[in-house]
């Protein structure tokens, strides 16, 4: 996806998904960072969520809508 491309996410979805990305790696591995990073997503805003989830290498065409 191209940055300039345009769509509609579901982004309360994406935000469930990315918070249970980051608790998973917390109790699965014991990555105690990442407990902080998931209160984090709780607090982003929708364009810090996006960049979060492509910093991630999350394909955001999953949460189109």
């Amino acid at each position: 996806m191209s940055e300039d491309e345009k769509i509609t996410i579901d982004i309360d979805r994406l935000r469930d998904d990315i918070r249970e990305e980051f608790l998973g790696a917390y109790f699965g591995g014991g990555y105690g960072a990442a407990l902080m990073e998931s209160f984090d997503v709780d607090d982003a805003t929708d364009e810090e969520l996006v960049e979060m989830a492509q910093s991630m290498g999350i394909d955001l065409r999953r949460y189109q809508v």
